[in-house]
């Protein structure tokens, strides 16, 4: 998720991973099988037919004047691109290896909507 100015400045920016996480559910105790080896502790995955809702909390760019003896906020840009993506990436893909579009990684969805402040 990327929020850009009108003239390309990028103000925000963000990246999530949803994936399962899981751990060793014993400690440090012998365990045996594999069922009660690992545990999931919580399921951040994109599960089908559910509808995934985030939220975020973006400032638009602004800075603090005097005017009049006052302090003021004015805000530097009332209108912000949000550019929101969604990729699909394998999991073993190396940490340091830049994924290629098309090969590595695949497109799912991607839109771009327009912030104001009225």
């Amino acid at each position: 998720m990327t929020a850009k100015t009108k003239d390309g400045k990028v103000v925000f920016t963000d990246e999530k991973i949803y994936m399962p996480q899981s751990t060793n559910s014993r400690g440090d105790k012998m365990v045996y099988g594999p069922g009660r080896k690992m545990g999931i502790v919580r399921d951040t995955s994109l599960q089908p037919l559910q509808t995934k809702v985030e939220t975020y909390e973006i400032r638009f760019p602004y800075e603090d004047a005097v005017k009049d003896g006052k302090k003021v906020r004015e805000i530097k840009a009332k209108e912000m691109d949000i550019e929101i993506s969604l990729w699909y990436q394998p999991l073993d893909m190396p940490p340091d290896k830049k994924p290629v579009e098309g090969k590595d990684r695949f497109l799912f969805y991607k839109t771009t909507k327009t912030v104001a402040v009225k």
